[in-house]
């Protein structure tokens, strides 16, 4: 036999009111618990070039969504300005959309890039909030994927990217984005034996 839905709510209301009672305070982290602040070091410079029209934002529930291929770019070391890998033209693109509640741009950008040095694929994912206008900043957590055997502390690592976009200096009826990757350098968690 089913509940009614009066006493199905009276169970669950009664249900819900024993649990959140029994929540109380919980300790603070412990002595011999580690929770270091992270701290990241720059590792790429890169350049992505785009088309930006307003037809590529599509409204949508939340806001207006952006379907924006990418033309190409490339990625820079940091410290030395070598080349060191190309963006694969027309792979993946900007699908984050801008909230028509607040504003801000919620990113989410899929690429390919190829490796200079031994032509190894990488897929990076990129996911964030920032500021919606001509330029803006945002940080962003970001994923990597590759089987360059060189780049698996960027798999196995915590990434971090800041992004900018330069609408003064792009060539005519195209955008330049500019990105800088980080590594997370710092300490992971631990527990104290």
């Amino acid at each position: 036999m089913l509940l009614s839905p009066r006493l199905f709510k009276i169970i669950c209301a009664s249900f819900g009111t024993s649990m959140l009672s029994r929540q109380g305070v919980h300790p603070t982290i412990p002595a011999d618990v580690s929770i270091p602040t992270p701290t990241f070091e720059p590792v790429y410079d890169a350049t992505l070039l785009l088309v930006y029209n307003a037809q590529d934002l599509v409204v949508g529930p939340f806001g207006k969504r952006a379907f924006i291929g990418f033309l190409g770019g490339n990625l820079t070391n940091y410290a030395t300005g070598a080349l060191e890998d190309q963006i694969i033209p027309s792979f993946g693109g900007e699908f984050g959309v801008v909230s028509s509640s607040n504003g801000m741009f919620y990113a989410d950008v899929a690429l390919a890039v190829q490796w200079t040095d031994d032509d190894k694929y990488a897929f990076l994912r990129v996911h964030g909030v920032g500021r919606a206008g001509k330029q803006y900043i945002q940080y962003i957590s970001h994923r990597l994927e590759t089987d360059s055997t060189t780049r698996q502390n960027l798999v196995e690592n915590v990434l971090l990217v800041s992004i900018t976009i330069d609408t003064n200096n792009s060539p005519s009826n195209e955008t330049l984005r500019y990105f800088r990757l980080f590594l997370m350098n710092s300490t992971k968690p631990s527990i104290s034996p």
